[in-house]
């Protein structure tokens, strides 16, 4: 039998996205492969050829993280003969459940173990009764998380439970991320290919089914899409330096916060851009932190410690730059407790105290407890390898590419509060702040959130609920509304605490007003009257405007706090269509969840 002269691949530059480049050359792979042995009654020069084995990858991202490793994990598994089909959540049609074969789910975690916003009605349609058994399902998940937080990587142990109580066969165990999830992506990766390969599933679907589906996706692509990580700037691992050119505090005299409007030169920087997506920035940790806890440990700073890559550096570049320096991990408590010998540290280390670990950790910080134990001694390797990787934080960003041609703008809150007599700050916050002057490069690079995105039609009213610094993508959406000369209507809520010191980019808004930009502007100044008024009031004082706005196709968009902000707007928003439609509890429930499926509904929340 000879061997075939090539296999049909798909180049970069072919005309379709990175998952369905993928998809196709698996498809190819699997379908122009030889079997062993011709086909009974076939001439001896004819073969069988084997279709690829499909493959559905599901994701729920609140940031954007999940569905870039989908991306990824699609690229390989084309590679490695599977016809993959990437699918966020909440587009995903319940009803094929029952027919996957072979299904990899990556899924982050939000809130208090809550499922990211475009996961939520999948997880509710799979833990409830209508979910179909999974007998013919081989699965595997990939769960990101943050081990700060007691609900570490929640969500994807709930899904991981839920797909096998429902008969799905699990072929690979579920992996736990942890915030530097590269090497545990790459090994779950690889691992998870591995055993679906070796537990073929006897059904495969027919090329022609294959061809249509991907040619449908392709046609609902509204236009192409950068692969992930091509460029320096495109994702995390390849931040590209651009320079800081304006600081500037937006808050007037006497207000008791701190929020800067930082603009941050691009340079030759080939960084992409739309507005709803992030940018992550590299910061360096506090200089006199650090010292600090050098001093505490008796360390003078240049001892060679491992970094987080494995290169040796000094102690005082690994906790400038490579290593978390502020918040508690748990390793570190782990260690401390058992050194220390303190019953009540050894308790809060225990399984199943995650409200009082919670309480305890609150304000506390690394040097807190160096500082309570100075008994407990660790060399430097030891102490940084109890520590986590430093890693970039995320800001919405406040403008549009099509305004801000060669800059990228930034809304950020910048954290800083006392506890346990001590002053604290806000890692990158504080480094953009305090530590970053004019001309001062900063490593950035762009996080995509495509489920954070202004309507395809312009003529569509948006409404927007953005306090405080929430305020930052939708300043990015009005700019880029205004750009695009798009004719809907415009709504925003913005909040704060009071109008004379907090009312950002009020200029601007202003301005925007009486261009007709912005249709309407409401805002709630909570500390100017004796009770508090919030933006979730606003909404419910004009529950009749802001229904009627729904029902002639507006959407609807949240930035801003998730911890309370969030969930009162999201209540608001329930009792508003409720009351204004003359619906039930029920039927506004219904309402809502048709918004999210429409991705009319979408929240950048943190």
């Amino acid at each position: 039998m000879s061997e075939p002269k090539f296999v049909p691949y798909l180049p970069e530059t072919a005309p379709f996205t990175p998952e369905q480049r993928a998809y196709l050359n698996g498809f190819f792979a699997g379908w122009f492969s030889f079997a062993a042995t011709p086909a009974p009654g076939a001439p001896a020069n004819r073969v069988a050829l084997l279709p690829s084995p499909p493959l559905t990858i599901l994701f729920g991202s609140q940031t954007g993280n999940a569905e870039g490793l989908a991306k990824r994990l699609a690229k390989e598994a084309g590679g490695h003969g599977f016809a993959p089909k990437v699918v966020e959540l909440a587009q995903y049609p319940h009803a094929n459940l029952s027919r996957e074969q072979n299904l990899l789910l990556i899924t982050s975690t939000y809130g208090e173990g809550d499922p990211p916003d475009n996961a939520k009605a999948f997880w509710e349609f799979l833990n409830g009764d209508h979910a179909p058994r999974l007998p013919h399902t081989k699965f595997s998940v990939l769960a990101l998380g943050d081990s700060n937080y007691p609900m570490f990587c929640q969500c994807g142990k709930n899904f991981d439970r839920r797909l096998e109580e429902l008969g799905a066969r699990r072929v690979h165990p579920r992996v736990d991320c942890d915030v530097d999830y590269e090497e545990p992506f790459q090994r779950w990766l690889k691992d998870a290919l591995v055993a679906l390969k070796e537990n073929p599933s006897p059904v495969v679907p027919g090329p022609m089914s294959i061809a249509r589906e991907v040619a449908l996706e392709t046609k609902a692509t509204d236009k192409p899409q950068r692969t992930a990580g091509a460029e320096p700037g495109d994702d995390k691992r390849k931040p590209c330096p651009a320079t800081l050119r304006t600081n500037l505090k937006l808050n007037g005299p006497g207000s008791g916060k701190d929020t800067r409007h930082f603009e941050i030169a691009l340079g030759g920087a080939r960084l992409a851009y739309e507005p709803g997506d992030a940018l992550g920035v590299r910061p360096t940790n506090c200089r006199e932190l650090a010292e600090e806890i050098m001093r505490t440990l008796g360390c003078g700073g240049e001892e060679s410690v491992p970094g987080p890559n494995g290169e040796n550096v000094s102690l005082r570049q690994a906790l400038l730059r490579q290593y978390e320096i502020t918040r508690v991990p748990k390793a570190f408590l782990q260690a401390a407790a058992e050194r220390a010998g303190d019953a009540y540290l050894q308790r809060l280390t225990a399984p199943g105290v995650n409200g009082e670990l919670t309480r305890f950790l609150w304000g506390r910080e690394i040097i807190d407890l160096l500082v309570a134990f100075p008994k407990v001694k660790f060399s430097p390797v030891e102490f940084v390898g109890l520590l986590k990787k430093l890693q970039p934080r995320l800001y919405s960003i406040s403008s549009s590419p099509k305004i801000q041609t060669d800059q990228v703008h930034l809304t950020v809150g910048v954290v800083r509060y006392e506890s346990l007599g001590r002053r604290r700050k806000g890692v990158c916050s504080a480094f953009l702040a305090d530590r970053s002057g004019h001309g001062t490069l900063i490593p950035v690079f762009v996080q995509t959130n495509k489920s954070f995105r202004l309507p395809a039609d312009g003529s569509r009213p948006i409404i927007m609920v953005g306090p405080g610094s929430g305020i930052a993508p939708f300043r990015a959406f009005l700019q880029e509304r205004h750009a695009t000369g798009a004719s809907g209507p415009n709504w925003l809520f913005f909040g704060e605490q009071h109008e004379q010191t907090d009312f950002l980019y009020r200029t601007e808004l202003v301005a925007m007003l009486r261009q007709g930009t912005l249709t309407r502007l409401d805002t709630a100044f909570s500390r100017d009257q004796p009770e508090k008024v919030y933006v979730q009031h606003r909404i419910l004082e004009h529950a009749k405007e802001l229904l009627a706005w729904l029902e002639e196709g507006a959407h609807f968009y949240v930035c801003g706090d998730a911890g309370r902000m969030a969930k009162d707007v999201d209540a608001a928003l329930h009792r508003a269509i409720e009351s204004a439609g003359g619906f039930s509890t029920d039927q506004a429930a219904e309402y809502v969840q048709k918004l999210k499926a429409q991705r009319r509904y979408q929240r950048d929340v943190y």
